[in-house]
């Protein structure tokens, strides 16, 4: 008897925590659902119009099932860069997502950002339905299911809502006789009807009738535009970025900084490995086009302005700077460094490009002393050029303009922990030529920091490639 009442007790008490516990998992999943629905339906109240992707035109950043959110704005508001919601030209009656390459007499030119070229057919101005300003993962996933079929996706959806509202009512029954899990002894405890509530029956029906109203508000509501073909969205669309001007970068990148990101105070770091940067004041992106002319650019003013790394980290003892710069200044200033200061002068400092006053290179690590190689030639003739240095136990090495210009034996730096900052840090009259100011007044372009030393042949083509 002692084994049997044991051994009911048990699958009492698991029976208890397991329903429990099913029930709280498909009640948190419902409520994610809602949450996200709501989130992308709401905007549609005051005219906005939620759009969901079916396609990978600019994948991978987007892919197909995420819902975006298009504001409506005026004609004079277009900018190069913006996502775009417009009638299709080719499918009439349906909608096209993608980012505005520029304006032309014909039309408006698009581009998905995974596309090789511009779509073909221009866009009137009077056909831009709004921008895309919000990204809502995942949320229209269901209505892809069953090949895209919106009828037999939105059957499928509903069996899914309709299972998860089962398993949130998954309680012990009122008139069960169960053991108290957390009480002191193995007496039995009845469950009272009266312990659950009529929020806790009643919480998965809630939860359909809002989702299903979302649902309504969402796709109903914007049925035509929410299974246009080539819908598609960006990853950053609240600012105008130039992705068809991203380029591959070398999986040894530790980050790497395009500048095709538009107006904000964020850089994307194009190495995938997520160490953004951000801008500070006089500090800014200059704009530029997909089709044609300059690339953007970062432009610094030589007072104020630089970009400083979110994360801090161990100096590294093998790596590569690798950036474009374009001056006419005669006060040199700081291209890259990496210091001991996320924002302000730096005590500890070195692993830094800067120019001096005479317009010429200087590289420096410190390791009991400062060890530097500097160029001969001036660079401060107001063209584009391309600085790398390298640093690993072979030495340190100097390109500029893909080929070598100077070189060191010296192979290790100062050990300390610190931040990669570009355009500004303390540059000591210890060092070789300090420039006047510490504030590099020009623009930058393509910044990148490498975790290997690149090879001159690595840097000859990367010159050779152009910014």
């Amino acid at each position: 008897m002692t084994t049997t009442t044991t051994l009911q007790h048990g699958r009492t008490a698991f029976s208890f925590w397991g329903a429990l516990c099913v029930a709280t998992c498909a009640r948190v999943v419902l409520t994610t659902a809602v949450c996200l629905l709501l989130w992308a339906a709401v905007p549609a109240l005051w005219g906005w119009s939620p759009t969901t992707v079916v396609s990978g035109s600019m994948a991978p950043a987007i892919v197909a099932g995420d819902v975006v959110v298009a504001m409506p704005l005026g004609a004079d508001e277009l900018v190069p860069g913006q996502v775009l919601l417009v009638d299709d030209p080719d499918r009439p009656g349906e909608l096209r997502l993608h980012r505005l390459v520029e304006s032309t007499a014909d039309g408006l030119r698009l581009q998905g950002d995974a596309n090789a070229a511009a779509d073909s057919s221009p866009v009137p101005v009077e056909d831009v339905r709004g921008v895309g300003v919000l990204l809502v993962p995942a949320v229209g996933s269901p209505m892809l299911w069953h090949g895209g079929d919106r009828v037999a996706g939105g059957l499928l959806a509903s069996l899914v809502v309709l299972i998860l509202i089962a398993l949130t009512r998954l309680e012990p029954r009122g008139d069960e006789e169960v053991v108290d899990p957390l009480g002191p002894s193995r007496h039995r405890a009845r469950v009272p009807v009266t312990t659950r509530t009529w929020a806790a029956r009643a919480s998965g029906t809630v939860l359909a009738v809002v989702g299903g109203v979302a649902v309504l508000v969402l796709v109903v509501g914007s049925s035509h535009s929410a299974f246009a073909g080539t819908t598609s969205t960006a990853s950053s669309l609240a600012t105008s970025r130039f992705a068809c001007l991203d380029r591959p970068v070398a999986a040894q990148a530790h980050f790497a900084y395009q500048y095709n990101d538009g107006v904000g105070t964020s850089l994307r770091d194009s190495s995938g490995n997520g160490r953004a940067g951000t801008l500070t004041q006089g500090a800014a992106i200059e704009s530029g086009t997909c089709a044609s002319g300059p690339s953007p650019w970062l432009t610094l003013d030589g007072v104020a302005g630089q970009v400083t790394t979110a994360e801090r980290l161990r100096a590294p003892q093998v790596f590569s700077i690798e950036t474009w710069f374009r001056t006419t200044t005669t006060s040199g200033g700081k291209l890259v460094g990496f210091g001991n200061s996320q924002a302000g002068a730096s005590t500890q400092y070195d692993r830094h490009l800067y120019l001096t006053n005479r317009g010429t290179l200087v590289f420096g690590v410190y390791s009991g002393q400062q060890y530097t190689m500097s160029s001969t030639a001036s660079y401060t003739d107001g063209a584009w050029h391309l600085a790398t240095v390298t640093l690993d136990g072979s030495g340190m090495v100097m390109y500029v303009d893909g080929a070598q210009v100077a070189s060191s034996p010296q192979a290790s730096a100062e050990n300390f922990f610190g931040w990669w900052r570009i355009g500004y840090d303390t540059v000591g009259g210890v060092w070789p030529e300090a420039p006047s100011s510490p504030h590099f007044r020009g623009d930058l372009e393509n910044t990148t920091v490498y975790d290997v030393a690149l090879s001159g042949a690595d840097v000859a083509a990367r010159h050779a490639a152009g910014r």
